[in-house]
C-alpha cells in the first residue's frame, strides 16, 4: 500500500509540477531507493534517540483506535496537556470519520518490487504480502 500510494502521489501530484522530463520508471526507481535509504538510516540511528523519546506504532493499529493510540503516545512520551487537548483531538478525529482510503490492486510486478527492494522493512516490522 505504501508503494502504490507513493507511486500515485508522485505520478499524479509531482509529475505535473516537474521542471524537467522524468519518466514514471525513473520516479519509481527514485522513491524505491529513497525508501531503502530512509529505512536503513532510521534503523541505524534510532538508538541515538534517548529512551522515552520514541514511540513506534503501526499505522493499522493507529487506524483502529486513533484516540486511544494518541493518548498512549502522550503517556509513553510523558507529554503534558493531553486532557486539555482532548476536545480538539476528538474534533479532528471526528472530521476524519467516513474517510475512504484509496484502494489499490497489487500486480505481480509490484509485489516483486516490494519484496526485492523493501523486504527488509517487511521483515523488520512484521508485515507480509
Amino acid at each position: 500500500t505504501v508503494f502504490e500510494s507513493t507511486r500515485s502521489f508522485f505520478t499524479n501530484t509531482i509529475q505535473p509540477l516537474r521542471l524537467q522530463d522524468i519518466s514514471n520508471e525513473q520516479i519509481e526507481s527514485n522513491f524505491i531507493e529513497v525508501y531503502r535509504r530512509l529505512f536503513y538510516k532510521y534503523e541505524e540511528q534510532k538508538h541515538l534517540i534517548p529512551e522515552g523519546n520514541l514511540v513506534e506504532v503501526k499505522f493499522e493499529d493507529f487506524e483502529q483506535d486513533a484516540f486511544a493510540m494518541t493518548e498512549d503516545i502522550y503517556k509513553k512520551l510523558n507529554l503534558p496537556g493531553f486532557e486539555a487537548s482532548k476536545p480538539e483531538i476528538e474534533k479532528y478525529l471526528g472530521k476524519k470519520k467516513g474517510y475512504k482510503k484509496n484502494q489499490y490492486k497489487y500486480d505481480d510486478r509490484t509485489v516483486q518490487l516490494v519484496e526485492e527492494n523493501w523486504g527488509m522493512a517487511l521483515k523488520e516490522w512484521g508485515y507480509s504480502l
